[in-house]
């Protein structure tokens, strides 16, 4: 054991359910048995995607002279973890953050105890830092492919979700929650199996979609208007959120159906407007729908007129009672 670590530190003890058994742990010692403590780290991101990067001192036990994310330690006797996590900050780096409003971002399961992942964005001024002798060598920015190179190299501690971190950044916010990244394009048939999925899903709001011989049929459309450039998805990923299919000659669209959980986010106008791109300025197009008194009716009714439809003819679609509606531009 080096002159350089803080022997004299205390962690509190918990079960592997995260509860605080009420005893403390002198660091340096091995943890017993069904007894766990928290550890902290925190990623720091600035506006170019680039990850705040710490070299350990060579002295420094475990890791030695090997590069690390941004701050890392342990939790102190009576520390929460976002408490641990600025102290750590402050000691390391002279950083000041206040992470009391934060929850961990992950939390990875060690043979000692937790490890709970902050990630944070901020253009930290490096200049202005003040590193910790007995802990910090020194500290630079490195984008996804510099720390990748470096794994690589076997001078950067071998994370194995490192090169993640720079993805899930730009996927989620800071308490946890995905941010939907919306695309939209023409279907082609590498995204059948996921409309078809998606087909599952919103087949009831869709007048005579209730039996197995109609989805089927259902897919021999979407086959057809994907092979004549009139089909449109909107995806979440690889995932399909949204669908329109339409014929320009017709003057007719036969399906616009979003997710469930993808609602309220423009994604109806968003395939509307795209579809736009291959009519001509001006041109009305129908839509089939349940009617008024459907019991089925009334959120489709409402998700039309909501972007600019509106009601017309009464008619039947394979022997249902449906009403056209007509759309003209606009809405949402």
């Amino acid at each position: 054991m080096n002159m350089y670590e803080n022997t004299g530190e205390s962690w509190d003890l918990y079960t592997k359910d995260r509860e605080k058994t009420g005893r403390t742990h002198r660091r340096g010692l091995p943890v017993p048995e069904g007894s766990y403590h928290i550890a902290v780290h925190i990623c720091i991101f600035n506006s170019k995607n680039q990850l705040l990067i710490q070299q350990r001192q060579p002295f420094k036990k475990g890791w030695p002279n090997m590069w690390d994310i941004s701050v890392g330690g342990s939790a102190v006797a009576g520390d929460s973890s976002s408490q641990a996590a600025q102290r750590e900050a402050m000691e390391e780096l002279g950083l000041e953050l206040d992470l009391s409003g934060e929850r961990p971002f992950f939390t990875m399961n060690f043979s000692g105890g937790f490890d709970d992942f902050y990630i944070v964005e901020q253009d930290v001024d490096l200049t202005k830092l003040r590193l910790q002798p007995e802990e910090v060598r020194q500290v630079r920015w490195a984008d996804k492919e510099e720390v990748v190179k470096m794994q690589a190299l076997g001078t950067m501690i071998p994370y194995w979700f490192l090169d993640r971190l720079f993805d899930i950044r730009g996927s989620y916010d800071r308490q946890g929650e995905r941010i939907h990244c919306i695309r939209t394009g023409f279907a082609g048939l590498a995204h059948l199996e996921s409309w078809m999925s998606l087909a599952q899903v919103i087949r009831y709001d869709l007048p005579g979609m209730d039996t197995e011989e109609a989805i089927q049929g259902y897919c021999g459309s979407v086959i057809q208007h994907i092979k004549e450039g009139a089909a449109i998805y909107a995806a979440d990923g690889n995932m399909l959120v949204g669908v329109l299919l339409f014929s320009a000659t017709k003057g007719k669209i036969s399906c616009l159906a979003v997710h469930p959980e993808y609602r309220r986010q423009k994604i109806a106008s968003k395939m509307l407007e795209l579809m736009q791109t291959k009519l001509e300025p001006g041109c009305p197009l129908t839509v089939e729908t349940f009617r008024a008194e459907d019991a089925k009716g009334e959120a489709a009714r409402s998700f039309y007129q909501a972007l600019g439809f509106v009601p017309g003819a009464l008619g039947t679609l394979d022997h249902y009672p449906v009403q056209t509606f007509v759309w003209t531009g606009g809405g949402e």
